[in-house]
């Protein structure tokens, strides 16, 4: 209720055509001009109160016009969403209402609510465009705009806040995840034998004849030609390719995940037979559009589900999934040992992707620490020691990679040693 409240009285409020520095210096000129300009009938001073009040009307009046052509031309307009816009990529759409460069002494912008982005007004192809960097993935039913008209000299403004519905979704920003040759194929196994041969191996290599061998595997012809004994024996057995089920587990900080899990999708790097589940939404898909939906979804899910990811992976055995992917941040909101717990006791065997933006420094200069402020690098640094020391008696791989620059950086235990 409380909530409620407050935001129909910010909404009353941004109605009133007047700024804080308006109310101000208001304030500062009623005393001025009623006890000195007219009480002492000091010309020069009433003037000059008189101007500055006329002032203020004709901006408040000039303000409240456009806001009501703003408002006609919102109600009017039918502007796009940015349907397929990736998060953290700038993403151009044609702006909700004309910006009136030629209106007199006004000024026009406005902000996203929600979704939260980035936003401002660009020249591109001669044309005003509305250019906005998206700061989350997410399935979202609508855009909220805060519209604010202020003057040039910021006395008078009209601030007023507008809902447009329609869903729209945004991807994960993958930023060089796909210049690089990103992931090894986890789930992959040898090369696919011969169809005519047997799955364990036939006998086409040879080697030199050594005493224990069977007479019946002696290659007469060979000898024939070259008097050397030679055998056959069975070629290398051929790896089978596992099924490989994959997983997100979601994180306040957690857009380099979801698009690591983007870039495993779209690259097929699971296999021919896989199932993709996350966070936020029990179940699971094995076709790559809705698992991209899926991925968009989790957004909304900020906090890891340790019975859901666990949950998962003991469905995922009795289907007869072998191999399990889990990616996850660094960042899991307090819960870093449920999580390794549920993980532990998966029945499928485990290997973990960790997935940053940006490297720490090499090491930082110990003298510095006491009088600058901790950079990024060096809460990452901090970060990747409390995740070395979470992980180090788990059984399976755990590898490190950087959405920033698109690098496999290796186990997490080396990274962090070297990192230290």
């Amino acid at each position: 209720m409380l909530p409620r409240v407050r935001g129909a009285v910010w909404s009353m409020l941004g109605w009133i055509p007047l700024s804080g520095l308006g109310i101000l210096c208001l304030l500062l000129v009623g005393p001025v001009m009623a006890y000195l300009a007219l009480g002492s009938q000091d010309l020069v001073l009433l003037a000059l109160c008189s101007g500055y009040l006329v002032l203020q009307v004709v901006l408040m009046i000039m303000v409240l016009l456009r806001s009501l052509a703003l408002l006609w031309h919102l109600r009017k307009s039918r502007s796009r969403l940015p349907h397929g816009a990736e998060a953290e990529r700038p993403y151009w759409l044609a702006p909700p209402a004309p910006m009136w460069r030629w209106f007199p002494f006004v000024q026009l912008h406005w902000t996203w609510l929600q979704p939260g982005a980035e936003v401002r007004v660009v020249r591109r192809d001669g044309q005003d465009q509305e250019e906005i960097v998206m700061h989350r993935r997410g399935v979202y039913p609508s855009v909220t705009r805060e519209f604010t008209v202020t003057d040039l000299l910021g006395l008078a403004r009209i601030r007023f806040r507008r809902t447009q519905p329609g869903e729209f979704q945004v991807i994960p920003g993958v930023g060089r995840l796909h210049q690089q040759p990103l992931l090894v194929r986890w789930s992959s196994g040898d090369e696919v034998s011969d169809p005519r041969g047997d799955p364990a191996g036939d006998r086409v290599d040879m080697r030199q004849y050594t005493r224990g061998d069977s007479p019946r595997t002696i290659l007469w012809k060979v000898y024939a030609r070259t008097r050397r004994l030679m055998v056959r024996v069975p070629e290398r057995a051929l790896a089978p390719r596992p099924k490989v089920c994959a997983y997100l587990v979601t994180g306040p900080r957690d857009e380099a995940a979801a698009a690591v899990c983007r870039v495993l999708l779209e690259g097929d790097m699971l296999g021919p037979e896989w199932r993709f589940g996350c966070d936020g939404s029990p179940g699971q898909d094995h076709q790559k559009q809705p698992a991209m939906d899926r991925v968009c979804r989790s957004a909304a899910s900020r906090q890891p589900q340790p019975d859901q990811v666990l949950a998962y992976l003991q469905k995922a055995q009795q289907d007869g999934y072998s191999q399990g992917i889990v990616v996850l941040p660094l960042d899991l909101a307090g819960r870093d040992e449920a999580i390794r717990d549920a993980l532990a006791r998966s029945p499928v065997p485990v290997q973990l992707c960790l997935a940053i933006d940006g490297q720490p420094d090499s090491k930082p200069r110990r003298w510095k620490n006491w009088l600058v402020r901790p950079q990024p690098a060096q809460h990452l640094t901090l970060q990747l020691r409390r995740a070395a020391q979470l992980w180090r008696s788990f059984p399976g791989q755990i590898t490190l990679v950087d959405r920033r620059n698109g690098a496999l950086l290796g186990d997490l235990q080396a990274f962090a040693r070297r990192s230290a």
